[in-house]
């Protein structure tokens, strides 16, 4: 199913929607019905008409559509996430629908009743497909408006969809209605396919960084990973703060009791016992760093005064003297790995840039294989691809199998060095997502193929047209705080 589009619909679809509508998604209306009283919420306006989730209304058809086809696309019913998408596709098939039918309107056309009745007919058919006068006289007034008024709005809207998106009505090959690909816009996009490249590839991993530079970084930067054992309150004022440092101070009150009647907890367990001791991580709380060495140069059972802190104020008692970090224990080499690939990344990165640019000397006197087995790369190839940011189904997609290459197509690093250089030439080494990679171009190509996918063209036509219209100051979006606020509950 295509998301973010208005929803074409046939006469089969419309007999559904009157049959399904509020029956497809019960548990979810029971719930809307308990948290309001009845009262269906809306769930935002475009150009002040609103959108609720009320029985006969566009919204409501189109969940119960929506709802109907995903029931049956993948055979079971509804779980909670498919729940939430089929609201959201409804929501914005509305949008669309209201935003298309305004301009029909504006246009001055009118569905004829003609079309309308041709739509409705086949509700009204028996077993064997033919009319059935028995069916229509059976069929209640209310439902047979019900039919006329949805069946008009989406004759209304789908007038707009159709004449700028096209139907799957075509006169021989050509699509009757709907806007036209040139010619040249044709010829412009073959072009961009034309220049394809092919490549091998060395990656050097991040992972890969050796035990004995992390124990190496450790031993130059030990107090980093002192661990402390202290004891925090904190609290949003200053005052408040400094007032019961104050009390502490004279023994008025007891620090634990403090935590216990006026900590936040922001950065502590119940107790008061700060969770991330390791020196380094007392600092990233600091508002000013400049302060660490007034709380790691505290005494045992010292308080220190009010010291501002990223979420508030801070007052710290030291527990017991520090303990020095054991580099050789897998506790603190844990612990240093972590720091280093949150917070030094670049080490890794001129690590692996050094080690990939003795591999390109290495070229010189050896094969590409031979010479990343020698320094530890990994190697591949890519088959020949155009310039393709984001991998767009117009045009020839990189692959993006390989180990490495997952989010090559939206790399700028990758694609900037890819197609610049010349053939046979190596890339300096660059960073590609948790890699430092080395390019060599070695297949030049083009293709031959003038042939233009118009469909992937109508598909970025219809996008652009959902984003613009969702993005429209004539539209007023509560969809996310109404839903979770009145259907996740």
């Amino acid at each position: 199913m295509k998301k973010n589009t208005v929803y074409t619909l046939g006469s089969l679809i419309i007999l559904l929607i009157c049959a399904f509508c509020f029956v497809v998604l019960p548990a979810v209306e029971g719930r809307a019905s308990r948290n309001q009283g009845g009262e269906a919420p809306a769930f935002g306006k475009y150009n002040g008409k609103e959108i609720k989730y009320e029985q006969g209304s566009e919204f409501a058809n189109f969940v119960s559509q929506i709802g109907l086809s995903y029931q049956m696309q993948y055979g079971q019913q509804l779980d909670p996430n498919a729940y939430y998408q089929v609201f959201y596709e409804a929501f914005t098939s509305t949008v669309m629908s209201y935003a298309f039918s305004d301009q029909v309107k504006k246009s001055g056309y009118k569905v004829p009743k003609s079309a309308i009745t041709r739509e409705i007919l086949p509700y009204f058919s028996d077993a064997e497909g033919n009319y059935s006068s028995k069916a229509y006289k059976q069929a209640s007034d209310d439902t047979k408006q019900e039919l006329l008024d949805s069946a008009e709005s989406i004759l209304t809207a789908n007038r707009f969809s159709e004449d700028y998106f096209t139907t799957e009505e075509r006169l021989y090959l050509t699509p009757l209605y709907g806007l036209k690909t040139s010619e040249a816009e044709k010829a412009f996009i073959a072009k961009m396919n034309k220049e394809q490249r092919g490549f091998t590839y060395a990656l050097f991993s991040k992972n890969d960084y050796p035990l004995e530079e992390k124990i190496k970084f450790a031993n130059q930067n030990s107090a980093k990973f002192n661990k402390y054992d202290m004891s925090i309150i904190t609290v949003e004022e200053k005052s408040n703060a400094e007032s019961i440092a104050k009390r502490i101070a004279n023994n008025e009150i007891t620090f634990e009791d403090a935590v216990s009647e006026y900590s936040d907890k922001d950065y502590s367990s119940s107790d008061g016992k700060l969770t991330n001791s390791y020196q380094y991580q007392i600092e990233n709380i600091l508002e000013n760093k400049e302060d660490l060495a007034s709380i790691t140069g505290l005494a045992v059972d010292s308080v220190s005064t009010v010291i501002k802190t990223i979420n508030g104020y801070s007052i710290f008692k030291n527990n017991a003297a520090y303990i020095k970090p054991d580099v050789e224990s897998e506790d603190t080499q844990r612990i240093v790995t972590s720091y280093i690939n949150t917070f030094e990344a670049t080490l890794i990165e001129d690590y692996f840039t050094e080690k990939a640019n003795n591999f390109i000397k290495e070229l010189a006197s050896s094969d590409f294989a031979a010479a990343a087995e020698k320094y530890g790369a990994s190697t591949g190839s890519i088959s020949q691809f155009p310039l393709n940011y984001g991998n767009v189904d117009i045009l020839n997609r990189i692959d993006t199998s390989s180990d490495g290459m997952s989010n090559a197509a939206t790399n700028e690093n990758f694609l900037s060095t890819a197609f610049s250089l010349k053939l046979n030439e190596i890339s300096k080494p660059f960073v590609l997502d948790n890699y430092i990679a080395v390019l060599q171009y070695t297949t030049e190509g083009s293709s031959d193929d003038d042939d233009v996918n118009t469909n992937c063209m109508l598909t970025y036509d219809r996008t652009a047209a959902t984003d613009a219209v969702m993005k429209s100051d004539k539209l007023e979006n509560n969809f996310f705080q109404v839903y979770f606020d009145n259907y996740m509950r």
